[in-house]
Parts: C-alpha cells; structure tokens; sequence
C-alpha cells in the first residue's frame, strides 16, 4: 500500500512540474504576426523584453465594473504641474537628452507621478487619481505578492532623500481590470488602493482624469517616468519627460503593427527616437488642457523604443472612465 502511495505522489509532483512556464526573451520575427495564447515567452512589452518582470507570486482580486456609480468630488483641484525652475524655462543646462529624446523633468514638476517599488525594487510608474488611489498598468501589477508592494509619492531623484520630502504607502488592494489579456495587452489598466490616505501638498498633488468627450489623437502629449533613457539602456536617477505626437488609431494600424493588435481600448503616441522605454509601463500620457493636465493613456507595451514605425502604445483612458467611477467610489475626485 505504502508503494501505490508513494508512486500516486510522485506522478502528481512529476505532472505540476512540467507544467512550470519560464520566461525568456521574444523572437521579434516571431511577434508581429503571432502571439501565442498562454504563452509568455512571446510577450513583447517593455518589461517582459528587457528582464523588469518580478517573478510569478499569487494572484489579486480583481473588482467587478458593472456598477457605473458616480465618484464625489472634493473641493480640491486636479492636474495643476509646479512651476519649472528660471533655469529651466530659459533652456539650461538641464536640457540634456534622456527617456528616449527627452530631458529631466523640473523637481516635483508633476506632483502625481509614483513610484511602484516591489521587494524593495523600481518595478513601474503610476500616477495619483485620488488621496487613496493611484492608477498604473494591469500588467505592472500581474501576480504580484500585495505585502511586498510599495508606492512612493512626492519623489524626483531616486538616490537622494535631501531634494524632496517623499513619502511611501502600502497597498491594502490591487484592483486589476478582470478583462486583461495578458497576451495582447488589451484593458492593461489596474488601481492600487493605499494602505494610508496621503495628505495633498505642493509636491503631491492627483492628475485631472478627461471628459468622456476628449479625443487626444493630433495633439502634443507628454510621458513622465523613470524608464531607461534607451533602449536596454540604465534606468535614471531622476523622473524624465519626454513631448510625443498623439497619433489616430487609422495611422497607428497601418504603422509595422499589424493592425489588429491596436484595438479601440488603446493609443499609440511616439515618432522615431522619442518614445517611451522600459520602466515606464504604468506611467502616464498626459495632455494640457490650459494651466491644467489631464491623464489620458498609461504606458503599455511597445516594440523596442525609439523604433521606426513603432510608437509606443498606451492604455486609452476615455474608454475606462465608467471602470474608474465604478472602483472609486469610496474615494473622491478633485474638480477638474
């Protein structure tokens, strides 16, 4: 008996074991015309590519969206960036080229950019919505192990403590869109609820979110984030910010994409050697609408960066407006 048993054991550990998927780097040639389902070694996006990926740990609860609820707003205000040092505004010394064709941001210049840190390692961006939510990628936050997350907000240069008072939550909920594909990186959204509400100040401040109405697509947008200055390049010190055209979803599919993996739920910002890289996922694609910014797409997946033909590709936020209302409804919104 003792044998049937310990033979039963050794076929079941045998059978789990090969079922153990492990993650290398994607064959590009493979990548524009197929994707397997399941597949995670035919991943193209700016984490998987250059090893940003943390290990596979137990999954999140996702919420449901079916109730499209009504948000309050607070009598606060949104989306207003810090003025930019004389300096800076003069065209200085500060004008040097990183992320990718753009420049070191102005100190605490956008007062909702975050850092995610994960095991104690920058992992993604993410931007404030409210005092207890902050919104990044699904695909930043795909298996990660809740307890081991941070975000740091209220932040500039990652080696220094001395040039702005930052502070660090932790995640009492990821909230993670329950229809992301992790292949195709459709609906790549997620909020992260902080364990402890931040206290709004001249460095912490949310980002405006856009009327329902707002079509970004011919307008000048601006990435924010951490992310390497080139590709497979060193992550930066210091937030980059980097100017893109917003292009239209017919220009975005008849680039080197194969157009149907540009669907509606995205958008496609970039021109050659300006682009959002690796590190940035998570981060925002802001437009300026007056003296105000609005958040209108999150850094998603893209090929390379910089490339030819290759704009990077964002998360559209009009599309999830209803998403947001319904998962923050036990938060506030600050006017627009």
């Amino acid at each position: 008996m003792c044998q049937w048993i310990v033979t039963i054991i050794y076929v079941v550990l045998a059978s789990s074991s090969a079922d153990t998927r492990k993650i290398s780097s994607p064959d590009f040639a493979t990548l524009d015309n197929h994707v397997s389902s399941g597949n995670r070694s035919q991943r193209f996006l700016f984490g998987a590519i250059f090893g940003l990926e943390v290990p596979i740990l137990e999954e999140q609860s996702v919420e449901d969206d079916d109730d499209d609820s009504t948000v309050k707003n607070c009598s606060c205000e949104c989306g207003r960036a810090n003025p930019l040092p004389r300096k800076m505004e003069c065209g200085g010394s500060n004008q040097e080229n990183r992320i990718v064709g753009g420049m070191p941001a102005g100190t605490n210049r956008y007062p909702w950019m975050a850092r995610i840190v994960y095991d104690g390692q920058f992992h993604c961006g993410a931007s404030l919505l409210t005092k207890e939510y902050v919104l990044t990628a699904a695909h930043c936050v795909r298996k990660l192990k809740r307890s081991k997350i941070r975000v740091i907000l209220g932040d500039h240069d990652q080696t220094i403590t001395t040039e702005s008072a930052a502070i660090m939550r932790a995640v009492t909920a990821i909230v993670r869109h329950r229809s992301f594909d992790a292949d195709s990186y459709n609906n790549d959204i997620a909020l992260l609820k902080l364990r402890k509400p931040v206290t709004y100040s001249k460095i912490i401040k949310p980002v405006c979110l856009p009327p329902a109405s707002t079509e970004p697509s011919g307008k000048e947008g601006i990435v924010v984030g951490w992310g390497r200055t080139s590709e497979g390049g060193q992550l930066p010190a210091i937030v980059q910010e980097v100017r893109v055209p917003i292009l239209s979803l017919s220009r975005c599919r008849a680039m080197k994409y194969r157009a149907s993996r540009i669907t509606n739920n995205m958008l496609c910002a970039g021109r050659a050697s300006t682009d959002s890289c690796q590190g940035d996922s998570g981060g925002p694609l802001l437009v300026q609408q007056g003296d105000k910014f609005q958040i209108v797409g999150i850094v998603s997946w893209g090929v390379g960066c910089g490339r030819p033909g290759y704009p990077g590709v964002y998360t559209r936020i009009t599309r999830y407006l209803p998403w947001l209302r319904a998962n923050l409804r036990d938060s506030c919104l600050c006017a627009n």
